[in-house]
């Protein structure tokens, strides 16, 4: 019976021919990408839409290379690993289906994001593992909240405060960067609004921040495939 990170191995596992005469690369070259996509209500429909064909165009890629792939929605009170299907039209189906709305639990995405890259660099079949973010910065709901909803709902709950959902997070990212895992933020906050925190969060984990409040999907993907061309040629 395969778990969950198996199950996602096997489905984005390339055709290599024979393997005995296609020899494969170390797992060194291969790099895993996981996008950690802002899915709240406070993203505007059209930077979601942008968002979501900025992975998949990444995702696509990844069916003819030998990177893997991972797509982390969070909304609500949590994240989720959406593991990348067999076939690019599932794939598709699936973005497109993605809800959006509710609450920003980003701490728990980056969390996430956290666990399924230490999972791959475990079973030795990647390298280096890079971390897109695309927030618009609003982070509103605990790890607490996203680990235990109900506890945390509960009336006599003190919510967090601002600075408490800040820490959290920031304590998130430098164990990303103790993790040796590289991190890249796409800010698509207004800048009138900003807040600037997600400059903090790549300082911390020593990072690369890009503004791209009103980019298309096509802008996206090309900024995370320079980001991990820089991975690999470091």
């Amino acid at each position: 019976m395969l778990n969950a990170y198996d199950r996602m191995k096997v489905s984005i596992i390339p055709f290599w021919g024979d393997v005995t005469d296609v020899p494969l690369p170390p797992s060194r070259s291969i790099a895993m990408v996981i996008f950690v996509v802002d899915a709240s209500g406070s993203m505007a429909l059209n930077r979601m839409q942008n968002a979501k064909g900025a992975a998949f165009k990444v995702l696509a890629e990844s069916y003819t290379s030998i990177d893997q792939v991972s797509i982390i929605p969070f909304r609500g009170d949590a994240a989720e690993v959406l593991l990348p299907p067999r076939s690019i039209a599932m794939a598709r189906n699936r973005l497109e289906k993605l809800p959006c709305g509710g609450g920003s639990p980003l701490t728990h995405g980056l969390t996430t994001a956290v666990k399924v890259g230490l999972n791959a660099e475990k079973s030795g079949d990647v390298g280096r593992i890079m971390i897109v973010v695309i927030t618009d910065e609003r982070a509103n709901i605990s790890l607490k909240r996203s680990n235990d909803p109900e506890v945390a709902a509960a009336i006599d709950t003190p919510k967090p405060s601002v600075q408490e959902l800040k820490d959290e997070i920031l304590e998130v990212a430098g164990k990303i960067y103790k993790a040796g895992m590289s991190l890249l933020v796409i800010d698509t906050e207004n800048k009138f609004v900003s807040t600037g925190f997600a400059k903090e969060i790549v300082r911390v984990a020593q990072g690369k921040y890009n503004y791209l409040p009103n980019a298309s999907d096509v802008v996206i993907s090309a900024a995370t495939k320079d980001a991990l061309s820089s991975l690999k040629n470091s």
